[in-house]
Order: structure tokens, then C-alpha cells, then sequence
């Protein structure tokens, strides 16, 4: 079999971004507040920029967004998310209706193009964590578990920041 493909793409990658592949993110500790941590290295996935956003205590909804670049030649199609601080955890886009109200909208999946990428930001395609079960804090790490089509999943760990 031919790794060279795959260490070169990994290579890359640790060269582009602050993004640290581990076998488990929980037993590592944070060092910096923007280094996302990614665990599941079998995903051709690069994380950059990943974030949850700050909300008053009193909130129970939020968004996350992140940078997500397929460095592999098939899209990787994302199908749900999991996240043990909200009750409930959707893909979302934003949508125009028919007298061109703008309003978010539940989608079944979100697709990162191959050799692309797909940009999760408030206004855009994101994550919303709904039914928080507790105050987030500023600078406070999520782990976030995206789960795509195929069943495979890349856990990533987002810091809680003011937009």
C-alpha cells in the first residue's frame, strides 16, 4: 500500500495549521487558546479557526463555526454533530423565503467539497447547539464530534469566544 499520498497530505497540513492530531484530545491538556485539537486522523479533514460563540448566561442557543478543508479527492459529507452541553445539536444554513426574509433552516447535511472547503460562520452555513444545559464561559474548550455520512467522525475542540 502507498502511504505517500496520505503523509504528505498530513504533512502539509501540520505545516499550514495550528491544528494538533491526537489519538486522545481529553488526556491533553490546551497550551494555547487557538489551537484546535482533532482526534480521528482517518478523516483527509483540516480544522482551522473553530469556535463557539459567547452568549449570556441566561441563553440557551448558540453557534459554532470553524474552517473545514478536505484535503482528500471525494466530498465528505456531514450529516450531525454531537455535543454534551446542549440538548439538542442541528446543522444549520441560512435561508431566503419567498418575500426574501432571511431565517435559519434545519439541513440533513452540510458538504465539504473535495480539495475545498466549507466555511461554518454565523449568517452562513453553522452548528447550533439549542437547549443549553449550562452557562457557557468565555475561553472554556468544547468538544464538538462531527459525524459524517459514511459513520466516521472528528472530534474537535472549540474555545468559547465573544464575537
Amino acid at each position: 500500500m502507498n502511504f505517500g499520498p496520505l503523509l504528505g497530505a498530513l504533512a502539509l497540513a501540520s505545516v499550514l495549521l495550528p491544528v494538533s492530531a491526537t489519538a486522545s484530545s481529553a488526556s491533553r491538556p490546551a497550551t494555547q487558546t487557538a489551537q484546535t485539537t482533532v482526534s480521528a486522523v482517518r478523516l483527509p479533514l483540516v480544522v482551522r479557526e473553530a469556535r463557539v460563540m459567547a452568549v449570556p448566561p441566561t441563553a440557551t442557543e448558540t453557534s459554532a463555526g470553524m474552517v473545514l478543508r478536505n484535503l482528500g479527492s471525494k466530498p465528505i459529507v456531514l450529516t450531525a454533530f454531537r455535543s454534551d452541553v446542549a440538548a439538542r445539536n442541528e446543522l444549520m444554513t441560512m435561508h431566503h423565503d419567498a418575500q426574501g426574509r432571511m431565517g435559519m433552516v434545519t439541513v440533513k447535511s452540510l458538504t465539504v467539497p473535495a480539495r475545498g472547503e466549507l466555511v461554518l460562520k454565523p449568517g452562513g452555513d453553522h452548528l447550533m447547539l439549542m437547549g443549553l444545559k449550562r452557562p457557557l464561559r468565555v475561553g472554556e474548550r468544547l468538544t464538538l464530534t462531527l459525524v459524517t455520512a459514511n459513520g466516521q467522525t472528528l472530534t474537535v475542540r472549540a474555545p468559547v469566544q465573544k464575537p
